[in-house]
């Protein structure tokens, strides 16, 4: 990174991440208490601890009243034993491409490096399905994945996998179940989960994306697909979660720009919270993704994802899609944090990072 950058960039002292100063607007409208109680927890859950690296998508979010919803798991859980996990409340994937739905797992033998981690095969069920059957969680998709994701926790269980329930207006599903469930979510609709005995829940929805979504051929059952073809996922999806305090999340998926991102996700749903896949190829670049968020979207914070790098070296940023990232970032009034891996991050209502510095 250049010397004209560093001083513009704050490390945090207390937990290593990087920020990029952001303002702190309507901070007295959300008091948190001393315990943080009130506050939405998001831990990532990369391969390797204290970094961002290249094979991490996965994210770990704790609503104030305990529900708990997981993202993209990928490559880089241990499947359902994995320690880090606890409870899951629900999965949401974005799409079904092998680095989402994790063909292969981290090894603990062989970790490798944070650019090239070490992974043993996750088998034909995914990584995805094993954590949804180990955790009786409700799986949330776009596309005509409930159904493919239905029959991989099926051939885990041996029973079929029963279609979540939507009580109410609000669509709502009461957690924790006591058997894992599917359902589709297309853009248009939502979704409310709501821990037992608490009065509100989390919202969830989902906004387009532009990618696409085949299913791999070693993720598909008999009879399959002709080789070198993929079998049919429907349609791409990013998501929006609302949490009880407030806490407004976009999480963009593997995606390119589009207008909707100021029409829908700023302009109706207000997010003030994004985490933004960045890759470059067959994502947002950190050219263009900074335009998305610094123009479009416009949340209060943003966490980088799905960089395809070693994005970190002792926490610090390194690797050249995130320093470019941040260097286009640097004249932004939206700030920056890092998904380092192990690491908790505590947001407010209003997006502000309460335990960054």
């Amino acid at each position: 990174m250049s010397q004209r950058l560093l001083p513009a960039l704050v490390l945090s002292a207390t937990i290593a991440v990087w920020a990029v100063p952001v303002p702190q607007r309507n901070r007295a409208q959300h008091a948190v208490p001393a315990g943080g109680d009130a506050n939405v927890k998001i831990t990532p859950l990369g391969s390797h601890a204290g970094e961002f690296c290249t094979n991490d998508r996965a994210l770990l979010f704790e609503d104030p009243t305990g529900v708990r919803i997981l993202y993209d798991p990928g490559r880089t859980v241990a499947g359902g034993g994995d320690i880090r996990l606890g409870n899951v409340d629900v999965v949401i994937l974005s799409h079904a491409h092998t680095d989402h739905i994790g063909e292969v797992m981290p090894d603990p033998n062989t970790p490798g490096t944070c650019a090239a981690p070490g992974t043993i095969s996750a088998g034909p069920n995914t990584n995805l399905a094993e954590i949804i059957a180990a955790k009786n969680s409700a799986f949330f998709g776009g596309g005509e994945l409930q159904n493919w994701v239905g029959r991989k926790v099926q051939d885990i269980l041996g029973t079929p996998t029963a279609a979540c329930p939507a009580s109410g207006i609000d669509n709502t599903v009461t957690v924790p179940l006591s058997a894992p469930c599917t359902a589709a979510l297309r853009p248009g609709g939502s979704r409310t989960v709501k821990a037992a005995g608490a009065s509100t829940g989390v919202r969830l929805a989902t906004v387009p994306a532009f990618h696409s979504d085949g299913i791999p051929t070693t993720a598909t059952d008999a009879p399959g697909v002709a080789p070198g073809t993929s079998a049919y996922g429907g349609s791409e999806t990013g998501f929006i979660l609302k949490f009880t305090n407030g806490l407004t999340v976009y999480l963009t998926g593997d995606t390119g720009m589009f207008g909707d991102m100021a029409a829908i996700v700023r302009g109706y749903y207000h997010a003030n919270l994004m985490v933004a896949n960045i890759s470059d190829t067959v994502t947002l670049g950190p050219d263009e993704a900074a335009f998305a968020v610094d123009t479009l979207v416009k949340p209060r914070i943003v966490i980088p994802s799905h960089i395809n790098e070693a994005a970190t070296s002792g926490g610090l940023p390194a690797g050249p899609r995130m320093l470019r990232f941040l260097d286009n970032m640097m004249l932004s009034h939206v700030g920056v944090v890092l998904p380092l891996s192990g690491i908790t991050l505590q947001f407010d209502g209003d997006g502000n990072c309460v335990s960054c510095q």
